[in-house]
């Protein structure tokens, strides 16, 4: 029998917006691009931190590249620690309040303002639910 190296997996610190709509009625979602990593799947905006930014500069540095709006990052909501298969993810996720620009799918396949309520139905990362669960808390 060989013994077979099993690679480290990734490790990923990434910033994670909940952005309300000015009402603080709705939360902004996106969903995954078709292929990639967890095609398909409906998420909070956000990305991966570089080495010289904290949370709150890469929330608002990538919700402009990928939806060309603009956000005061608020309060920190939650830091998920999560496992995939190949990736071990940290999301540090931050209240935001949406204060211009119209939402664009720029690195997304379409873009929607939802409920709380109304994200049961949509079909999430497992990191998410932990998001989803604190919202409600």
């Amino acid at each position: 029998m060989t013994n077979v190296a099993i690679p480290p997996k990734k490790y990923r610190r990434i910033g994670v917006g909940v952005v309300w709509d000015r009402d603080r009625q709705k939360i902004l979602i996106d969903r995954r691009l078709p292929e990639g990593e967890l095609a398909g799947y409906w998420e909070f905006p956000g990305g991966k931190i570089e080495p010289d930014e904290d949370a709150a500069a890469c929330i608002k540095r990538e919700l402009q590249e990928e939806l060309a709006i603009e956000v005061e990052v608020g309060d920190h909501l939650i830091t998920v620690d999560h496992e995939y298969e190949t990736l071990k993810v940290s999301l540090i996720v931050h209240h935001c309040t949406h204060i211009s620009g119209e939402p664009k799918a720029i690195a997304s396949s379409e873009i929607r303002w939802v409920t709380i309520d109304e994200l049961d139905t949509y079909q999430l990362p497992a990191a998410n639910y932990e998001i989803v669960q604190a919202l409600k808390a």
